[in-house]
């Protein structure tokens, strides 16, 4: 089903194809140009462009006779969005007839857009090239690195990408980089990690200063709920008015584990607040899971004073659902808000019975069925919920479904060189080359690990080493957004130590007893769980390293690095 802008427009007369092999086998066929409008559901420059350029009755006369036009929208396909987005939304495609990619823009007013669509035909009927081939923009490539500029996997590579992100802390405002802000839930994580294994306070310092900065501005939706995704000025005061399910779950995680190493109430207010938010606005079509994002646009986009109208995303996506089954596991334990353990369980189950294929792979989304096959991300994401499913309800069936996606990950996704490609299944124009992405491979191998630390098979771990290998030297461009190469290379370097958490659900002898394990036993791989037991009066824990039986402690006190070295003599 295609999207359009709510406010008036005529985008909808275009004789709009979704992007499959049927429209560009019409293409050839007809000898046709492609023209591709890769949008955002919530993108303010895609809507405008709805209800001006697309609504001329000159652009819909030419796009229909002379084009074919596809309409793609960035969340239901990251697959092609990755391989063209050229810088933001919207970015338009131009190919040929064979698919070959010729040139891109972005927004245009409805003038110039007609007339560089007027000269594509004519180019193209007169048999001249519209672009010259050495303007021709290439397809995206890979993050793999080539073999002679691969850097052994070791520690340094997590120090370099430590003193990475750290440098692009802002002391003043929170956050990372100077000039915008991406919320970065991710780069929040990794230096928690860091003050967990270290004890280095200026990592923790920084998250909670950027969680208040947050917390405390614009970006922050005080009235309606939720976190805006970016903001235009470094002090969170000029956001994008759009609310995304992916970001609200990771900010719930970052403020459930500032909670448990600060027992900073404000942390506790805010990850409520947010499971609130989620249960309510996202939460009003199909029972069970979450829906994609809650966007606003003015009635009247040429007035300051008109109404803002709350449009909410409606399809159901099944990576961004997984992050928020294991945020709400979290927010059961930590909290104590049973309903929160029931949601996680419903929505895990949903995405299993609903958004797994007879194959085995994952569906991105759910629109009245399953569609779009095959994605990575997808697979490592519900891997990741299954496993925190099973480490917090101990339900064997959940691990079970775990090494099941892993099965299936490795036997779809692996390139034989190292590394596993994000699509699976191959389709038309640049969707006939899989590509390797630094982000996806890193949260990939987490899910290894973490399997490999749960089942104590080293097989998984080797994968974990396979996910991680192409990418040395690449996190270098990516800034804060490498934060989760360093953070699963951390976790893949070191021991596993599994510490459980017994006792009753919210209850402050739980926190600090997980606050305990968490700063005290100086572990690079403590897989935290918790385990559900309310005849216990006060919270204990139970500890288990290199497959040796567990060691149970009532004393958060003695949870230090010397009960460590002890066990791993005994």
């Amino acid at each position: 089903m295609f999207r359009f802008s709510v406010r008036t427009n005529q985008a909808h007369l275009i004789d709009w194809r979704e992007w499959g092999p049927e429209a560009f086998q019409e293409a050839k066929g007809q000898n046709k140009p492609v023209m591709v409008f890769l949008a955002a559901f919530w993108c303010g420059f895609c809507q405008r462009m709805d209800e001006t350029s697309l609504s001329e009755d000159d652009t819909i006369s030419l796009l229909n006779a002379f084009f074919i036009p596809i309409r793609v929208e960035e969340s239901q396909r990251p697959d092609v969005d990755l391989r063209y987005n050229q810088d933001g939304w919207p970015t338009v495609i131009f190919m040929s007839p064979d698919g070959s990619h010729l040139f891109s823009v972005n927004f245009m007013e409805p003038e110039p857009f007609i007339n560089l669509l007027v000269k594509v035909v004519t180019l193209h009927q007169q048999g001249e090239a519209i672009v010259e081939p050495a303007d021709a923009q290439a397809s995206a490539d890979d993050d793999s690195a080539a073999d002679n500029d691969r850097a052994p996997l070791g520690p340094a590579i997590v120090a370099e990408i430590a003193g990475m992100v750290e440098g692009l802390a802002d002391k003043v405002n929170g956050g990372y980089g100077a000039q915008f802000k991406f919320l970065h839930p991710e780069a929040n994580d990794f230096l928690m990690y860091l003050y967990e294994t270290s004890g280095e306070s200026s990592h923790l310092d920084h998250v909670r200063i950027t969680l208040d900065k947050m917390r405390g501005s614009k970006t922050f939706d005080a009235e309606g709920g939720g976190f805006y995704r970016y903001s235009s000025k470094a002090d969170w005061s000029e956001p994008h008015p759009e609310k995304l399910l992916d970001d609200q779950a990771a900010l719930l995680s970052n403020h459930l584990r500032a909670f448990l190493l600060t027992q900073d109430p404000s942390h506790r207010e805010t990850a409520i607040g947010l499971v609130e938010y989620l249960d309510t606005t996202l939460s009003k079509g199909q029972a069970g899971l979450f829906q994609g994002c809650q966007d606003y646009v003015r009635e009247d986009r040429d007035s300051s004073s008109s109404a803002m109208l709350s449009v909410i995303d409606e399809y159901l996506y099944c990576d961004a659902n997984a992050r928020a089954v294991a945020a709400y596991l979290d927010a059961w334990w930590i909290l104590g808000l049973e309903g929160c353990r029931e949601r996680a369980r419903e929505v895990l189950d949903l995405l299993w019975e609903t958004l797994r294929g007879p194959d085995g792979a994952m569906h991105h989304y759910w629109d009245g069925k399953a569609l779009v096959p095959g994605l990575l991300g997808d697979a490592t994401e519900t891997g990741l919920a299954l496993l925190h499913a099973y480490s917090t309800l101990h339900e064997d069936t959940y691990l079970r479904r775990a090494e099941s996606l892993a099965e299936s990950i490795t036997q779809r996704h692996r390139d034989p060189e190292g590394g596993f490609h994000d699509i699976s299944i191959s389709g038309p124009a640049s969707l006939s080359r899989p590509m390797k992405v630094l982000a996806q491979n890193a949260r990939l191998a987490a899910f290894f690990v973490k399997l490999a630390d749960l089942t104590g098979k080293e097989a998984h771990r080797e994968q974990a080493v396979w996910a991680l290998k192409s990418f040395p030297n690449a996190h270098r461009n990516y800034g804060a957004f490498a934060a989760g190469f360093g953070h699963s290379l951390a976790r893949l370097l070191s021991l596993p130590v599994i510490a459980t958490v017994v006792g009753t659900p919210g209850d402050p002898s739980v926190i600090e007893m997980a606050q305990a394990a968490l700063t005290q036993l100086n572990s690079g791989d403590l897989v935290l769980q918790f385990r559900e037991d309310q005849e216990v009066p006060s919270a204990k824990i139970e500890i288990q390293t290199g497959g040796r039986p567990v060691h149970t402690v009532s004393d958060p006190s003695a949870l230090t690095h010397g009960l460590m070295l002890e066990l791993g003599r005994s």
